[in-house]
């Protein structure tokens, strides 16, 4: 029932995030296609033949590929800046929707436990490979890293209350100890140099 709870929670969090995604993809052309003058700009001829939305309504299909030739046409008579201003409307959205992902992991109110410190991204730009410790997978160093956890020092440094709380956040009972994560952790962060607090 938890696993069933959690992917409808999953599908939630997805669809909130294509909502505001679109939204803000509306917003910016929005505000790109305003002018800075008050008159209207001339639409290319090929849009200007283009037959009314109650044309298109009324016709169905038949008018797609006028739609579609349009629209290319369109395309293709953007000058070179507004084709780079799109490019980088499209890098921003690519960007925020990464922040967004990082910033929100999924099931994280009301869970026992602390949540163990995290950091934004690993420490110069390249993380243990958490898959050392043996009970860590690739699904499981996954939703580390989307918590913030990239290095073994990290986990050699949970507290109880940190274990309880990742525990269920991954829903997985009693694993931590009974793996042992935090003793491999602290081997393999002494092996690589890095100190633990523990």
């Amino acid at each position: 029932m938890n696993h069933l709870l959690q992917l409808a929670m999953d599908m939630i969090l997805c669809l909130l995030i294509a909502a505001i995604i679109g939204a803000i993809i509306g917003y910016l052309i929005g505000k790109m296609s305003k002018c800075d003058s008050d008159t209207e700009p001339e639409l290319p001829a090929s849009l200007n033949s283009y037959e009314s939305p109650d044309a298109v309504r009324k016709t169905g299909t038949e008018n797609a590929p006028k739609a579609l030739s349009a629209a290319a046409t369109a395309t293709a008579e953007l000058s070179a800046s507004e084709k780079e201003d799109l490019s980088k409307v499209s890098r921003a959205l690519d960007t925020e929707t990464a922040k967004t992902a990082q910033a929100m992991p999924k099931n994280m109110e009301g869970l026992e436990g602390e949540r163990p410190e995290y950091l934004p991204g690993p420490r110069n730009g390249i993380p243990d490979d958490l898959k050392e410790i043996s009970g860590i997978g690739l699904k499981i160093e996954d939703k580390l890293n989307e918590l913030g956890i990239y290095h073994f020092d990290q986990i050699a440094n949970w507290t109880p209350e940190n274990v309880k709380w990742i525990e269920n956040y991954l829903v997985f009972k009693g694993r931590v100890n009974r793996e042992n994560w935090i003793g491999q952790a602290k081997l393999l962060a002494a092996a690589s140099g890095r100190h633990t607090t523990n």
